[in-house]
This record gives C-alpha cells, structure tokens and sequence, in this order.
C-alpha cells in the first residue's frame, strides 16, 4: 500500500505528519508522490479561518485531482469538526483525529471496517491525561540538518481567542528524560538544529506542578557536541528570563526568543485573558537584551480583536517603534465558536472592523519590515555560522539560515559562495557583507 501526506499549518503539524509516516511505514507501507499513493492524508490546520477554508480547499480539490484514491482528513480542523464533516463531506473517505498521530494505523483497520471518524483519545482514555511516547523518525519533512522536537501538547492557558485547547486538550508535557533521549538519538543521527516546540514552551511541566523548562535546558547543556537548540513560542506571561541565563552561559541554546505579545493595549490583553502591558513587555525585551546583546526577538501581534480602538492600535504602533523587535507576524482575528471571545461584542459591525484590520495589518507589516531591517543592520561586517538550505539553480548563491532566523517563518542568509559547492545541511562560516530587505548577504570563508 502506498501513502502520501499534504501537510499543512504549523511545525507541530509536521512532527505529526513524520509520526504518520513513521507508523505506517512500519506497518509496511510506502511513503510515495501523490499521483502514485493508493490513499492520501491531508493533515489540517483548524487554528484561524483562513486556515481552515485552506484545509477544506485542498482536500476537496485533492479528491477532485484522484477521485480513485481514497482520501483521508487529519489533524487539528479533523479533530475539531470530525463529526461534522463525516456527515456533510461524503467525498472525504475518512477522518483522524490528532490527539495520537501514531494510532493512524489503527485508523485505517477501523476505516477498512467501513468506519469514517476514528479520534484515539475515544480508544484509549488516557491520552488526555499523559502524553503519548512518540517512536523514533525516520522520515523528516524539514531541510536536512534540522527538525523539531515536540515537548508538551496541548495548552492551559486559555487565551479567550484560542481554540487550540478545544482541539488539543489541556497541557500534556512529556517527561523530561524523553525528551533529553531524543535530542541525543537526533544528534548521534547528524541533526545540528534541534527546534524545540509546544503550545507554549514556558509552561513546561507546570501540569505536573513543576517549571521543567529550565531543568530540561541544564540537561541539554550537559550534553557534548556543536548543536543549536532554539526555543519557539513562549507565552509572555509565562516568561523565565532564566532561559536568557542559560543562553548566556551555553552559545549552543541561541539567543532566539519567540514571544507572541499578541498586543500592547493593557485593555485589549485583559480581554484576550492576558496580564501583561506595554510597559512589562518593554521590560521583558529589555531585560533580555541586557543579558545579551546578541539576542534575536520574534512576536506576533493579532488585530481586529473585538473592542479594539485607534487608540488602542496607536498603543501598539508605539510599542512596535520603541520595542525594535526582531522579527514580527500580525494576523487578523478570527471569530472561533467554543472560544470565550465568540461572544464579545465590537462597537462597529464585523465586516469594517475586518476590513479595518487588513488595512492596519498592512501598515504595521510595512512598518516592522523597517524594524527589521534597522535591527539586521548590526550583522553587516560580522562571522556567523550558518545552516545550507538549498542552491539557487544557475547561480554561484545558496539559500541559508543563521541562529537569527528561524525556518520557514523569517529572513534568510543569501551566501554567495564564490563557486564552492555547498550540501543542504553542512554547517559554514560566512561574513555577512550588507542588508537586502529582510535577508542578510553574506560571502563564504
């Protein structure tokens, strides 16, 4: 049997799709291009609307591109209206929950029985309650060199926004010694980036009644070998400056620190069910950047949100200025049934607010890619190490990646590389000759 996999949505998404892989290949399946598969899983994302009508999009229009292959819905939007679906979109020929990407297996025995929606927390209760082991991956969907390493799932802390608890359930953080043996096994394995990832990393363990994350970041910090560990998604309220300790003491675990602010209007953060101001956040960045001058910060800041005023946006404005933050995503609110905020009211119609909140959305983007810009400055003249990606066909050039970008979601390293050949995920020093944009240029040493 033959299987291929479209994934979608974020990095946790694609750790689930590799633990797809990982089990149906030990069923002994093969992992093949769409157009050669006997059956294809689509893994959704059901954050956000937009997210949602991609998910749908794709899936219908896979099963109108192989109408004779059975298609599977999986993944977050799966898990959160499978029921649904199974009843309005008689083309999808089954649905799998998230709650256990490596029960898919067991998903195709049920649908083989003539069963559509198979969610595994259904068939083993305890899923809710401890997080289930993954088993060693084989396959990676990242650029060589780097991947993710999932420590927790699901999340606690409610955002009135958020649908991710509705879809994947409280906090569940893995044991601590689980995770060390991982980022051993993918070191001895040749990975040099090891991307840490969760709901929200700064709450590690607290399920448990202990903060696990510095604990776990003196553990890795034991470990022997040249490697990077980046830190991705920690809730500002939640923030340790510890970790910017630790970065200080140990290079290996970059000064990247990604903290979703979400906004700066005390008055919009206490609706989103936050603690925070522009002032304390000003204070977290600062005090960040006093520990270390190298330090790289990246947020994302959501608009429209209901109540949200000019005066509340010019807060925001302002905090984007003064803040200088590194790297900075906004995105539209987006009105989620089961959240707290479905039901906040706005004082102007939906459909302007929206509207409203586009046009904002492309001022600040225009906005911070002057912030970035300014704060990529600092680089030109500078050595940094940096992670081959890809070539760039016809050209001496290659797309790379320093400890100051993240995958997939910041600017590059574009390294000219004088006619020497590069292999995706070899590690080289390169002098960083000027700013373009938001990448940096850079020749090879």
């Amino acid at each position: 049997m033959k299987f291929y996999i479209e994934n979608l949505g974020c990095a946790k998404n694609q750790v689930d799709a590799e633990q797809i892989i990982t089990s149906l290949k030990k069923k002994g399946w093969e992992y093949s291009a769409a157009e050669d598969s006997d059956i294809i899983i689509v893994n959704t994302c059901g954050f956000i609307k937009p997210a949602k009508e991609e998910s749908i999009n794709t899936t219908l229009a896979l099963k109108n591109e192989y109408p004779d292959k059975k298609i599977i819905m999986a993944g977050c939007l799966a898990q959160r209206y499978g029921d649904t679906f199974a009843e309005n979109f008689r083309e999808i020929d089954g649905i799998f929950g998230n709650r256990n990407p490596e029960a898919v297996s067991e998903a195709f025995d049920f649908f083989e029985k003539g069963g559509r929606v198979f969610f595994p927390e259904n068939e083993n209760r305890d899923l809710d309650k401890e997080f289930p082991e993954p088993a060693k991956r084989n396959d990676f969907l990242s650029f060589p060199g780097s991947t993710y390493v999932k420590i927790a799932e699901g999340c606690n802390n409610n955002c009135s926004y958020c649908a991710i608890p509705l879809i994947k359930g409280p906090l569940k953080s893995r044991k601590r010694d689980k995770v060390l043996n991982e980022i051993k096994i993918l070191l001895e394995d040749g990975f040099f980036e090891i991307n840490l990832i969760a709901q929200d990393l700064a709450s590690y363990g607290k399920d448990t009644g202990r903060d696990e994350l510095i604990p776990l970041l003196e553990d890795i910090s034991e470990l022997e070998g040249d490697f990077w560990i980046r830190l991705l998604y920690m809730h500002p309220d939640r923030f340790d400056i510890r970790v910017a300790d630790i970065c200080r003491k140990d290079e290996r675990i970059i000064p990247y620190f990604d903290i979703p602010f979400q906004h700066a209007s005390e008055k919009i953060l206490r609706k989103m069910g936050r603690t925070g101001n522009s002032s304390v956040y000003l204070d977290t960045i600062r005090n960040i950047r006093e520990k270390l001058d190298n330090a790289v910060i990246r947020s994302t800041f959501l608009l429209g949100f209901p109540g949200e005023t000019k005066k509340d946006l010019d807060i925001l404005e302002n905090f984007i200025r003064e803040a200088e933050i590194d790297w900075a995503g906004f995105f539209v609110y987006s009105r989620e049934e089961g959240t707290a905020a479905y039901n906040f009211s706005s004082p102007v119609g939906r459909y302007l607010s929206v509207k409203r909140a586009e046009k904002r959305k492309k001022d600040l983007e225009k906005l911070q890619n002057s912030v970035s810009e300014k704060r990529l400055a600092r680089f030109t003249g500078k050595t940094i190490k940096v992670i081959v990606e890809e070539e760039v066909e016809g050209e001496d050039i290659f797309l790379c990646r320093g400890y100051m970008n993240a995958p997939d979601i910041d600017g590059l390293v574009v390294l000219h590389s004088g006619g020497r050949i590069f292999k995706p995920g070899q590690i080289i020093d390169c002098r960083i000759i000027k700013v373009n944009n938001i990448d940096l240029e850079a020749s090879a040493l």
